[in-house]
């Protein structure tokens, strides 16, 4: 099918055939979906105004990341604060009174009898390192499972590559008060499993963004969807925190039970409303079909070429990538995994107020993060500055952010009303990151960016699974303000290396490597390119966009 004869500014006609854009191997689920009326189009001899329309499937997609993203750091947030309620702190105390000089900071003695009073102590008498395994553990599946993820996404299919993902993980969720009270090896095995499950997707999601956003609406759609994670700590905490707090079925086992059956009914949901292309989608109308498609690098849709791992593994900016992306992982572990046990023994925040307070922050990360997008998003539409120079910004205030947070905390010591609001700026900040590193796989390689998100996840991932067994040996004898503020200074080294070694070295510019390296899929793509050049510069195309 082609769009013929309307005149360019040099007076020439040009033709643009939409099939080089579209897999005519893929049939559409609608009869109607692949239909370009005429009437949809306002002809005049300049310009070709595309019309988008009211209701948009990429939104819906987009939606649908954001799911996805809110049950992975729920599921998350569930196990590292119900943990505080699930172990026996005061018993662990005891056993271990000889070698601790100084608990914590002092307490409250009315808070504690008040608390006392709400509050009971956990059957399990875990060590801080066993707890640490356990934490750590979830982490380390995630990391074993993020290559495989991302090729599958891009082999097989990023939508069942999600949903096989979202289904394990949540199953493991499920049973995990069960595994809990058989051992602790169990429940260490069931969270490895679960993290396995949850290490399918972020790679899966990377591919699904590239097959549906837009170029100039990436940075804004994308951090929509990864606000997910932000949502997903803020319910998951404040739940955690209540549903902990209460008696219903013995307190913190309806946390797994509730969320667990929840992620299976979403599971099945996915299936009915994600879909893997907008060429795909049964109910995409044509002029959005058109806007998406002529709004991306490539036919990302279709077959992919081989990946040039050779070239990949030599990039600099590819491992300036990974640092950047260890460095959010890391500050990120550090308020959703251990922040809520330095909250617990330290500064003797009961359960339920230790779950709002681990959750608050991710209310400003939300704003944050939206924020920030919009704001690069118009800096580059406005050509105020370019797309690798607002990532590397973006990026770098986070790191500063998060770090003179971190320092305040420290400064505060035992003082809760001053370390509270430099715990809720510290998490937001990383909100900025969103519009930063965690977005330049994209950037960098529309083509392979599954891959490429990937397996630098795999190396960015393992700070997940090191952080916590690192603050349980620090404190494992030693549960002391002492003790954590090392945990501090080591989260602000790791943090501010990743932001200035991006800063140098990284890049957000599309890669060489991101094409295909035989002459035939060269020349298929340079057409494509050359095609798609042919009608943004020889006609004034109006692109409208859309903002949410």
């Amino acid at each position: 099918m082609t769009v013929e004869n309307y005149m360019a500014n040099d007076g020439k006609c040009v033709t643009l055939n939409i099939s080089d854009y579209l897999d005519t191997s893929e049939k559409p689920a609608s009869k109607n979906a692949l239909k370009f009326p005429e009437e949809k189009l306002e002809h005049t001899n300049e310009e070709i105004v595309i019309q988008e329309p009211t209701l948009k499937c990429r939104h819906l997609t987009t939606l649908m990341g954001f799911l996805i993203n809110f049950q992975i750091n729920c599921y998350r947030l569930n196990t590292s604060i119900s943990i505080v309620a699930m172990v026996n702190n005061t018993a662990i105390s005891s056993s271990d009174a000889t070698n601790i000089s100084s608990v914590s900071c002092p307490s409250n003695i009315q808070e504690v009898e008040k608390n006392s009073r709400h509050q009971v102590e956990g059957e399990f008498d875990w060590s801080p390192e066993i707890q640490g395994y356990i934490l750590g553990s979830s982490f380390l599946g995630y990391v074993i499972t993020q290559m495989p993820g991302g090729m599958m996404a891009e082999k097989i299919s990023a939508k069942m590559t999600i949903i096989m993902g979202v289904f394990i993980s949540s199953l493991c969720h499920l049973i995990s008060p069960f595994a809990s009270w058989s051992s602790s090896y169990f429940i260490i095995a069931i969270q490895f499993i679960r993290g396995m499950g949850q290490g399918l997707i972020p790679a899966a999601s990377c591919v699904l963004a590239a097959n549906w956003f837009p170029i100039k609406e990436r940075g804004l759609l994308n951090t929509v969807m990864m606000s997910g994670f932000c949502a997903g700590a803020l319910l998951g905490g404040v739940a955690t925190g209540a549903l902990c707090s209460s008696s219903v079925l013995g307190g913190w086992p309806t946390v797994y039970y509730i969320f667990g059956a929840l992620g299976i009914i979403f599971s099945i949901f996915l299936q009915i409303f994600l879909f893997e292309s907008p060429k795909t989608h049964p109910r995409i109308t044509e002029s959005e079909l058109k806007y998406i498609l002529l709004n991306q690098e490539l036919n990302l849709s279709g077959k992919r070429p081989p990946i040039p791992w050779r070239k990949l593994l030599t990039s600099v900016p590819f491992y300036a990538l990974t640092v950047a992306m260890t460095g959010q992982f890391w500050a990120s572990t550090h308020f959703v995994s251990v922040h809520p046990t330095f909250l617990g023994t330290i500064l003797h925040y009961p359960i339920q107020e230790n779950g709002l307070f681990a959750s608050v922050p991710f209310v400003l990360q939300t704003f944050l993060a939206l924020l920030v997008s919009w704001i690069s998003g118009w800096l580059n539409k406005h050509q105020y500055a370019g797309v690798d120079r607002v990532r590397k910004g973006c990026n770098l205030l986070f790191c500063l952010g998060y770090s003179l947070c971190l320092l305040g905390i420290y400064a505060a010591g035992c003082d809760k009303s001053t370390s509270a609001p430099f715990s809720i700026l510290a998490m937001g900040s990383v909100g900025l990151s969103f519009a930063g590193c965690m977005i330049a796989a994209i950037d960098m390689s529309p083509t392979f960016a599954g891959t490429v998100m990937g397996v630098s996840s795999i190396i960015s991932s393992l700070s997940g699974f090191i952080m916590p067994i690192l603050v349980g040996v620090l404190t494992n004898d030693q549960q002391t303000l002492e003790q954590w503020n090392k945990v501090f200074f080591i989260s602000i080294g790791v943090t501010m290396t990743s932001g200035i070694i991006f800063s140098l070295f990284g890049s957000a510019e599309v890669q060489d490597w991101n094409f295909p390296a035989s002459k035939d899929s060269e020349n298929c793509y340079e057409k494509n390119s050359k095609e798609k050049m042919t009608l943004e510069g020889s006609l004034d195309v109006k692109k409208i966009s859309t903002h949410l």
